[in-house]
């Protein structure tokens, strides 16, 4: 994946590659380059979502402190 993409943009990518794989008629060879563009597109995927976690997380956070609560989870 050489282009920045969003999230929504490398999921739809990835949904069609997994279709393309589900093919009967593809090649060994096709089959290994999809492969490996989905593994590719899925750990894309993981990271923007891992941020937005740790981005979800840091409100919260602020907000409790707004708040004068704490939070529960370390």
């Amino acid at each position: 994946m050489e282009e920045k993409m969003t999230f929504e943009q490398a999921n739809r990518r990835l949904e069609e590659t997994v279709r393309r794989l589900e093919q009967k008629d593809l090649t060994l060879e096709e089959s290994m380059k999809l492969y490996a563009d989905a593994c590719d597109l899925l750990a894309y995927c993981v990271k923007e979502l891992d941020a937005y976690k740790g981005r979800i997380t840091d409100i919260h956070r602020q907000k409790l402190e707004k708040r004068g609560g704490e939070s529960h989870d370390k």
